[in-house]
């Protein structure tokens, strides 16, 4: 009898998706970093040794340096030098124009953005296998109007509701253990896929910068974020034995912002802002 059960114990965990075995996987995460350059060799201690590095957006755009192709090129070199697993892009990524298509295709990581289409070289999922596991791990970008960004510049490209998206991707996706869900987007829309999707067992976001000390729960999906401009890491184990989060804060501020830069990048926001979408 006890066999028996053990028997139909182990059936409903396979047929779950979780695994019948014990396991641990690391995650180490940043978000809207903001090609801060010179705070990255802080944040490498942290992320170096972890299964999964993963990044929720806004790469390589600022206020400070506005579309700052050069610096753009160099975190996302040193994102592959890191051994980043995979990103999604943030709405402040897409200044860049069409300059963004060839970092994209020059990255050492895949960029996911399972809502996106008319940009070359973003993936809708990418499936990672690690300690024997199966990760999946989709990606959002926020849409209009709670994420800005300027559609002059991308007259093709459409973004689509998450939600239905997910679920497309999900119908064709390979079979997985752990799903992840990179995000850039406010709470607010977070926490509508979250509740859309209560097997996601990871929901990464970045745009808010918020310095999440614990995660905001959605049924049984975790939250989390760390800040912004490289001055937090978000490190996330998950385990037959549970989950567990904490936010590592680095030492130091970021170089304040160019107030001139500012009102620049008000203004031109603005002037695209009165541009049809199309």
């Amino acid at each position: 009898m006890a066999l028996g059960r053990i028997l139909l114990l182990g059936l409903a965990l396979l047929s779950s998706g979780i695994p019948a075995f014990p396991w641990e996987l690391v995650v180490a995460f940043t978000n809207d970093l903001h090609a801060s350059l010179p705070r990255l060799p802080a944040l490498k201690p942290y992320l170096t040794g972890a299964d999964l590095i993963l990044d929720a957006g806004d790469i390589t755009e600022d206020l400070y340096r506005f579309t700052g192709i050069p610096e753009a090129e160099a975190i996302t070199e040193w994102m592959g030098r890191v051994g980043y697993t995979a990103a999604v892009l943030g709405n402040h990524d897409m200044y860049l124009g069409p300059t963004l298509e060839r970092i994209v295709a020059e990255a050492h990581f895949p960029i996911v953005v399972t809502n996106m289409r008319g940009l070359a070289g973003v993936r809708r999922w990418l499936l990672v296998e690690v300690k024997g596991l199966r990760v999946l791990i989709l990606g959002f970008l926020g849409t209009w109007p709670d994420v800005y960004y300027p559609w002059s510049l991308w007259p093709a490209l459409k973004l689509l509701d998450p939600i239905p998206a997910a679920r497309e991707a999900l119908k064709v996706a390979p079979e997985h253990d752990l799903l992840i869900f990179l995000g850039h987007m406010p709470l607010r829309e977070a926490r509508e896929l979250a509740r859309a999707f209560p097997e996601c067992d990871l929901f990464i976001l970045g745009h808010d910068h918020l310095f999440l000390k614990v995660p905001i729960w959605v049924g049984k999906v975790p939250i989390v974020q760390a800040g912004h401009r490289a001055q937090a890491v978000g490190i996330v184990t998950l385990g037959d034995k549970g989950f567990s989060y904490r936010l590592v804060r680095i030492p130091g501020e970021p170089k304040p912002l160019d107030r001139t830069g500012i009102i620049l990048a008000a203004i031109i926001v603005a002037l695209l802002a009165l541009i049809p979408r199309g």
